[in-house]
């Protein structure tokens, strides 16, 4: 079962250079696979890994919301939308030599967040035994430890800057996960 590290924090302090320095970290010293799980909308933990993912799991999501709806999007005839996802999913791991990266991507609409966070959820959790190590880069604040996306974290990491909101925000984090 892999061990899941939860990076959290406010915004530009450095969580997404941290996992980045991290996830390098961890391959060096042999502990790969690593998953390497950029959980914020606003992505670019692939930007400091140097990957581009063929699909973020919010694209992979407006895809099948609009199958149907909009020619560019279609789902093969006597396959279920679900069906289709499980297919597709795997589409949404880009695979490096010594760690995978899965991205959120965008939310679907202002603030909600519900299925693509339920997707990521879902695939850590299936994936867990897969990986020695899941690395976890959040967004900024406590959205994804009250939403319960990580249950299975193991160690979160609170980012900070020296300023008094920095301190903080890690200060709240930290109450919310107990």
């Amino acid at each position: 079962m892999g061990h899941v590290i939860a990076v959290s924090g406010k915004g530009g302090v450095g969580k997404t250079t941290l996992c980045g320095l991290l996830i390098q970290y961890l391959c060096e010293s042999g502990k790969c696979p690593v998953l390497a799980v950029d959980a914020d909308a606003n992505a670019n933990l692939n930007e400091v890994l140097g990957v581009e993912p063929e699909i973020t799991l919010g694209e992979l999501r407006e895809e099948i919301e609009r199958a149907g709806v909009d020619s560019r999007y279609q789902i093969p005839s006597g396959m279920t939308k679900q069906a289709y996802l499980e297919m597709r999913l795997s589409d949404a791991i880009a695979e490096e030599d010594d760690y995978d990266l899965m991205v959120m991507g965008r939310t679907q609409g202002q603030g909600c967040y519900c299925f693509v966070n339920g997707l990521v959820q879902t695939q850590v959790q299936k994936l867990q035994s897969q990986y020695p190590y899941i690395v976890v880069d959040n967004e900024a604040g406590m959205e994804h430890i009250s939403r319960g996306i990580l249950p299975m974290m193991e160690v979160a990491i609170l980012v900070s800057d020296c300023s008094r909101r920095g301190v903080q925000a890690a200060g709240r984090i930290a109450k919310l996960m107990k």
